[in-house]
């Protein structure tokens, strides 16, 4: 049985070597390019066939976000595993919600790497332990706090809401929807009266947390 095919993006020399020993000491996989950025790692995947790519999220040139939207676009099959020490919400929320199969800690690395890509090679997902545990914590944060559910709106006023918390001007909004500005404004206005928010920022929190966006 032929190894599965790793390529790793990190801009790191040192934390490339790491991965590609430890990665290659599984029989299973094996390391056939690294890169030292988004972009590098785009020009690598022309003429290079891989399975799965780690990668970092803060690189130069192009980091990880911009790469994930970009590799999903060009390479919809190819799978990614996001290793950071980053363990925030926005940034597991951003990578995720863009097509990325699994998020890491790279604390976690060591010991869990190759199995964390055989489990997204095998279609699932991965998400380090230390990060479910905020996703949790943030839940039942959420659900103490009593934030209104999504539930309660319309499926238009779903749409108008994206479109607010993406920063989209009501005239841009009304356009798009075919509807007049006047009726973009109930619509906001609805949101409010439901949401019990009273400025745009709270209502971009919103979107953010419920993964609307």
């Amino acid at each position: 049985m032929s190894r599965s095919r790793i390529i790793i993006a990190d801009d790191h020399t040192f934390v490339r070597v790491g991965l590609k020993e430890l990665i290659n000491k599984d029989p299973d996989l094996m390391v056939v390019a690294e890169a030292k950025n988004g972009q590098e790692l785009l020009d690598v995947l022309v003429n290079k066939k891989c399975d799965l790519v780690v990668m970092d999220i803060s690189m130069p040139e192009m980091d990880g976000v911009t790469a994930i939207q970009e590799i999903r676009g060009k390479y919809p099959k190819l799978k990614t595993l996001i290793l950071s020490m980053l363990k925030d919400y926005t940034h597991f929320h951003e990578v995720m919600a863009r097509g990325a199969c699994g998020y890491m800690v790279k604390d976690d690395a060591p010991e869990q790497l190759p199995s964390a890509i055989k489990t997204i090679l095998q279609g699932k997902k991965f998400v380090s332990p230390s990060v479910a545990t905020m996703l949790a914590e943030r839940e039942l944060r959420s659900l103490n706090e009593s934030v209104p559910s999504l539930e309660i709106l319309t499926r238009r006023e779903k749409q108008i809401l994206t479109m607010i918390a993406k920063g989209i001007p009501n005239k841009n909004i009304a356009s798009r929807l075919k509807i007049s500005i006047r009726t973009v404004e109930h619509h906001r206005g609805n949101l409010t009266d439901k949401l019990g928010f009273k400025d745009p920022t709270s209502l971009i929190k919103y979107a953010i947390e419920k993964g609307i966006i």
